[in-house]
């Protein structure tokens, strides 16, 4: 969500333009295409994407030049036409499938101050959570379906209309993702704690500043790409040894074992062709060989026989030089830097994604397990029919059921969880361990088997050699096998390099080439050998020749990676951030902090509190700190509540689209000082901004009611209660604060005419009739307090008026009459606690009448007895 910088301020908004724009111009163009895509309120897409990619390429030298249209950074306004400055919410209705909500309830808010009032389990609570779905809010919560209902749960519905200069607008719960809805903001005692302990995100900024966030957003895909990109190109022909096509030694075999970046086009064709003479001098060469190699048959046996267990020798030799590289202090650190990013990452990804889905319905969320879980869910979604999952109408893929619209929510933002960056980023550096993993348990240690060639020629010739080899080799399969546990319980480990010592190796090559000379000293051997060099190379050149395009793909492949590899991400990303929070500073966090003090100072609440500012990912961040600790693990219950209704208020000062506040019972635990305080601070705020408050606290109600009298601001308040078991029925300016309109039975009359309309539908007139006796309640109650006790105590005043009590005078006759009316008119309100005496029954016009004349008789009974009396 954004904002404006204050329009009045025309310096500041255009110093923060030019130098988000300075930084934009200075951007390589493939990333500057996407500032000036963002800038000019334009929505990136997958096409940008490409786009930029491929330019990116272009810079890298990966790709040829291609044309690239102009940039000119202009920065648009299209955010601030999103939202609508004099919005208002005129009502809510409709309501279904909300906790244990009535149907067809209806809500009106007034233009400045809008009271819900009613007991504790009235509903409140269904309605607020309700209202944190499709407003802003730090602590939105699952809507509940009805506990006491079995089966059919109706999905969670409701209408919410709007008004401004352009009209009414109507939006149906599904639509919540409108504009509009950003416009308006809830606090309840839930988001106490987050505005507390947690670190906060500015929801609410200058326009200019959440460009970076975009932007940054923007980047990261482009990242994403490339990455993509090299994962397929480092997994293809980079990984294979293509040397292994080749049998044997040759210059050929060398050449291609060092195929990388460096090696230039024009020396893959040092070897081709293959041609007609050579292949023709191949045919001779192998009949010559085979013809001398019978003649020199034994010497050549032994001689083969030495050659062989040289080979398994340096073979075995190769083995634990690359076991060894493994076993470096620099690679050991690797691992040990490796496990703790890991950690890190994991721990980031779990304070942004995980918190939302925490429960008491489901344990171990954030584990391994549940990650695993949702991954396979999504997986398996994917192999249904060809549309996307979940949408209305699916059912559950493990019970079968119909998704509910919040269950549909919840695993939308399943998918979103494991999409996220932070969760990607987490998953990529368990990768980087899985590899390692992968790469540690592959080590072979088993290099000596008892029915191997070596190993029976060592017990013959160098027993003492082959016994060291092995205990060098059990021990470092050991020290492997308690890293690879470090590593599965991500724990760091000592440095400790071990190397298996390869002079061994060396001194029995050397007894073995000395042997084969000697044998070789015989011409015929010696020519074997030149011919089997001829041999071998003419072999390689046409196997070479075979599968040169593969050579061809695997120089490209290395090419590819290696410039690839130097596109520094890191250093872009690293700029978004410092730049952002540079400009953050300057513009930004100081307003936040004035507004902040402020607040608290109207909030008689300057405790102390320091707040700190971090960024990351193009994003700015609050922390609330007093002297270094929570303010939640320091301060009382109430002062809490301060603090953090002083955070919500002052970044929605801040905020130049919010144009309402919805609070739930802001009060709780606060002594009647601290009511009064944050009544008026909420009144004020109505002068600017549509307010609605629920409250079950009386005291707080009658506050609201005299600071709207201070401050000439219109207020209305409405009833809620719970009607024999099912809570949210809504009587509209049916509360305590109307009691002055009660005085009389001309609310009820009001509604009496209304009812008996000819055209007045059956439905309608039941509910006006049942609205109707409600009314006259009110009436009588008021009649108790003004006119039979002389307001010697009156509903919100502490005060008790002693000097009215000469007023109170009645007898038992009257006081008997009032209660007998009093019952007639409450057995008609349904919903309402009956006693035996007072049972239900359906309303009539014609007794909603007969009750309306006789509260006016006994009211002028009070009165005229009042008279008598004095």
């Amino acid at each position: 969500m954004t904002n404006e910088l204050n329009p009045n301020d025309g310096n500041q908004v255009d110093l923060l333009s030019s130098e988000i724009k300075a930084f934009a111009e200075n951007l390589p163009y493939w990333s500057k295409y996407l500032a000036e895509r963002i800038l000019s309120g334009q929505v990136i897409l997958e096409d940008d994407i490409e786009k930029s990619y491929n330019w990116l390429l272009e810079d890298l030298g990966i790709q040829n030049p291609s044309e690239r249209p102009a940039i000119s950074l202009q920065i648009g306004s299209s955010l601030s036409g999103q939202y609508i400055n004099d919005l208002k919410i005129v009502r809510l209705e409709n309501i279904e499938g909300v906790n244990a909500l009535m149907e067809d309830q209806k809500i009106d808010f007034g233009d400045q101050l809008t009271i819900v009032y009613g007991t504790n389990g009235s509903g409140k609570s269904g309605y607020t959570r309700l209202l944190k779905q499709v407003f802003y809010s730090k602590s939105p919560e699952q809507i509940l379906q009805n506990i006491h209902l079995e089966s059919g749960h109706k999905p969670v519905n409701a209408k919410f209309t709007f008004s401004s200069s352009l009209g009414e607008s109507s939006y149906l719960y599904a639509q919540k993702s409108d504009a509009v809805f950003r416009q308006f903001s809830v606090f309840d005692g839930k988001s106490v704690i987050r505005h507390l302990d947690q670190k906060n995100e500015f929801e609410f900024r200058p326009a200019g500043l959440a460009f970076f966030a975009d932007y940054s957003e923007a980047i990261i895909k482009v990242e994403q790409r490339i990455n993509i990109e090299q994962s397929l190109k480092g997994n293809g022909l980079s990984s294979i040894d293509l040397s292994e096509l080749f049998e044997g030694d040759s210059e050929i075999k060398e050449f291609v074992r060092s195929i990388s970046a460096k090696t230039k086009a024009a020396d893959l064709d040092k070897y081709v062709p293959f041609s007609t003479e050579e292949k023709e001098e191949k045919i001779d060469l192998d009949k010559a060989y085979d013809d001398l190699y019978i003649a020199s048959r034994n010497k050549e046996k032994e001689i083969g026989s030495l050659q062989v267990v040289k080979k398994i020798l340096m073979e075995n030799r190769e083995i634990v030089v690359k076991n060894n590289r493994c076993f470096t202090k620099e690679y050991l650190e690797k691992i040990n830097l490796t496990i703790r990013d890991t950690l890190e990452k994991e721990k980031l990804a779990k304070e942004e994604g995980i918190e939302k889905f925490e429960t008491e319905k489901i344990l171990n969320i954030g584990s391994p397990e549940w990650k695993n879980f949702i991954i396979s869910a999504d997986n398996f979604s994917k192999l249904q029919s060809g549309m996307s999952y979940p949408v209305l109408g699916d059912n559950c893929l493990l019970c079968h059921q119909p998704l509910s619209a919040e269950s549909i929510n919840l695993i939308s933002d399943y998918w979103l969880f494991i999409k996220s960056v932070a969760e990607e980023n987490a998953k990529k550096a368990q990768g980087i361990l899985d590899q390692l993993v992968i790469g540690l348990s592959k080590l072979n240690y088993n290099l000596f088997p008892a029915d191997n060639i070596l190993t029976s020629w060592m017990l013959d010739k160098y027993q003492q050699q082959l016994s060291e080899f092995k205990k060098e080799l059990d021990d470092q399969e050991a020290l492997r096998d308690s890293i690879l546990i470090h590593i599965g319980n991500k724990t760091e480990f000592d440095l400790n390099q071990f190397q298996i010592r390869l002079a061994n190796y060396t001194e029995i090559e050397q007894k073995i080439d000395e042997s084969i000379a000697i044998l070789q000293q015989n011409e015929v051997l010696k020519e074997l050998a030149n011919l089997n060099i001829r041999r071998s190379y003419l072999s390689h050149k046409e196997k070479y020749n075979t599968h040169y395009s593969k050579f061809k793909s695997l120089l490209e492949n290395q090419q590819w990676l290696s410039k690839a590899g130097k596109a520094n991400f890191r250093k872009v990303k690293t700029d978004i951030t410092y730049t952002e929070k540079s400009l953050s500073e300057k513009y930004f966090n100081q307003k936040y902090i004035d507004a902040f003090n402020d607040e608290c100072k109207n909030l008689n609440g300057n405790f102390g509190i320091q707040i700190s500012h971090t960024a990351a990912a193009g994003k700015s961040f609050r922390q609330l700190k007093l002297k270094g600790n929570s303010p939640h693990a320091v301060l009382s219950e109430g002062e809490q509540k301060v603090i953090a209704i002083a955070d919500f208020l002052a970044e929605m000062k801040l905020s130049e689209i919010n144009r309402g506040l919805i609070f739930d019972d802001p009060v709780t635990s606060l002594d009647e000082i601290r009511k009064s305080e944050i009544a008026k601070r909420l009144v004020e705020e109505c002068r600017g901004k549509q307010t609605i408050v629920f409250t079950h606290d009386l005291v707080f109600v009658s506050s609201l009611i005299g600071h709207c009298s201070d401050f000439a601001i219109n207020h209305v308040c409405h009833w809620i209660e719970n009607r024999s078991g099912y809570p949210g029925q809504i009587w509209l300016n049916n509360a305590p604060s109307y009691e002055k309109s009660y005085r009389s039975a001309q609310p009820a009359k009001e509604i009496y005419d209304k009812a008996k309309k000819p055209d007045c539908p059956p439905e309608e007139r039941e509910f006006l009739l049942k609205t109707g006796f409600a009314s006259l309640r009110t009436s009588y109650e008021v009649l108790v307090i003004n006119d039979l006790f002389k307001n010697v105590v009156q509903r919100f005043n502490e005060r008790v008026s002693i000097d009215s009590l000469n007023s109170v005078n009645f007898d038992r006759e009257l006081v008997e009459e009032l209660q007998d009316s009093f019952g007639q008119c409450c057995r008609y309100m349904e919903g309402h606690t009956h006693s035996d005496r007072y049972a239900y029954k359906r309303p009539d016009i014609i007794n909603l009448n007969e009750e309306i004349q006789r509260f006016e008789a006994i009211k002028a009974k009070i009165k005229k007895f009042g008279k008598t009396a004095s």
